[in-house]
């Protein structure tokens, strides 16, 4: 078995404990002894890269697997790999958030655009209200950015979760991710958080027993199956738990360093 070389980390509910809205200060340390022992810290996440805010770019991860693994960029912004929506599924999309009222927020290499009913999207207000602020966000009430050359990368839409299974189905190319109870990342079918890592490991030339993830809900199963070592936090919901090697404690409650300590990336 080779040494552990990198450490993937989720963020709401990992690095971010949800119940304080805070980064604990316990992970905090941990990170910067983690990487001062020579490890590389990558943060997998659903958010775009540049809106991470500041106290989570304050921790100076080397690499970040944003938009659910759809983006994969360096610690100066130089995007390593991305996956791109059609533009036939952008505008079947679209189509379907218009006659269904959905909030839909379009992620694109540049910024995130709001389309429409933004009182819907249950993270808006509070990202905007944070360190995040409202620089990432661009209004775009005519929804028309997607008609620029470039494609997007990633959705954020709310939706009654009958109207979208009636809509669209698991052989469709469109992928829907749930990460409440009628928000859904949406992505190019294929598309997860494994991807994005699988294109990290490739760029970086690791080997899955290089690699650990910590996680705690749906959107991390598919990058712990990957990884050499699995963990789940003490919040994760029961089937990350299932696949973990390792069941840290809560978010708020040191798992963080917990977890690290396990692996022997601290002491």
């Amino acid at each position: 078995m080779k040494q552990l070389k990198m450490v993937v980390f989720d963020v709401d509910g990992t690095l971010y404990d949800l119940v304080r809205h805070e980064i604990p200060a316990s992970c905090i340390a941990a990170l910067k002894e983690m990487k001062a022992n020579g490890y590389l810290f990558v943060i997998a996440t659903g958010r775009a890269h540049y809106g991470l805010g500041k106290a989570l770019n304050d921790l100076n991860a080397d690499y970040i697997l944003s938009m659910n693994g759809g983006v994969v960029v360096d610690h100066e912004g130089k995007v390593i790999s991305h996956h791109d929506f059609t533009k036939a599924d952008v505008d079947r999309l679209n189509q379907f958030c218009t006659d269904n009222e959905a909030g839909l927020i379009w992620k694109f290499l540049d910024a995130m655009y709001i389309y429409q009913h933004p009182e819907k999207i249950d993270w808006l207000a509070g990202q905007m209200n944070s360190d995040i602020g409202r620089d990432p966000f661009v209004d775009c009430p005519l929804m028309n950015r997607h008609l620029r050359d470039d494609a997007p990368q990633s959705a954020s839409v709310h939706a009654p979760i009958e109207k979208v299974e009636q809509a669209f189905n698991e052989d469709d190319s469109i992928a829907f991710l749930r990460y409440s109870e009628d928000g859904f990342d949406v992505v190019p079918k294929g598309i997860n958080k494994s991807v994005g890592l699988k294109d990290l490991m490739d760029y970086l030339h690791l080997s899955h027993d290089e690699v650990a993830c910590i996680g705690d809900n749906y959107n991390d199963l598919e990058m712990m199956e990957i990884a050499g070592t699995a963990i789940a936090m003490g919040n994760a919901i029961p089937e990350v738990k299932a696949k973990a090697d390792f069941i840290t404690t809560a978010s708020d409650q040191d798992g963080i360093a917990n977890a690290l300590k396990y692996l022997g990336c601290i002491k």
